[in-house]
């Protein structure tokens, strides 16, 4: 059983930053913007497919799945990779978001906030940013 947490509302996220030339810390908070596109279908398909070209080798996919009786949509990483020499690799950089389109919520495991909370920050920064839904909110020189 996948227990989900809901970005921006259970979640916050925050991401770490240097600036002038990595002398000084900054952080930033990831924010809902104030009118977000609204995310369809075709609009994560698009988003996946992008990554999918760009990233040939990483096994970009977007899937359908039913959590505790409602449907989303996630965008995810295969969770295995073979290497050149035929073994197969557990992946250790993937971060499945998970999308209710009919509410326009986001969702991440809580597993990965737990264990991997930098590396979630970052892929819900880039992948909501590149959706239309987040901007990123500079909270100042600290962190």
């Amino acid at each position: 059983m996948t227990r989900l947490v809901k970005i921006f509302d259970e979640h916050r996220p925050m991401v770490r930053g240097k600036g002038y030339f990595g002398r000084y810390r900054q952080l930033f908070e990831i924010v809902r913007r104030r009118s977000p596109k609204k995310v369809t279908l075709e609009a994560i398909s698009e988003y996946v497919f992008n990554l999918k070209e760009r990233y040939p080798n990483e096994g970009f996919q977007l899937r359908k799945t039913q959590v505790n009786g409602r449907t989303y949509y996630v965008i995810d990483k295969k969770s295995r990779k073979r290497l050149p020499s035929g073994k197969l690799k557990q992946v250790s950089n993937r971060v499945p978001i998970y999308v209710d389109l009919e509410r326009q919520e986001f969702y991440v495991p809580k597993w990965y906030l737990k264990n991997r909370k930098r590396l979630a920050n970052y892929i819900i920064m880039r992948t909501l940013g590149a959706l239309g839904v987040s901007t990123v909110r500079y909270l100042g020189n600290r962190g």
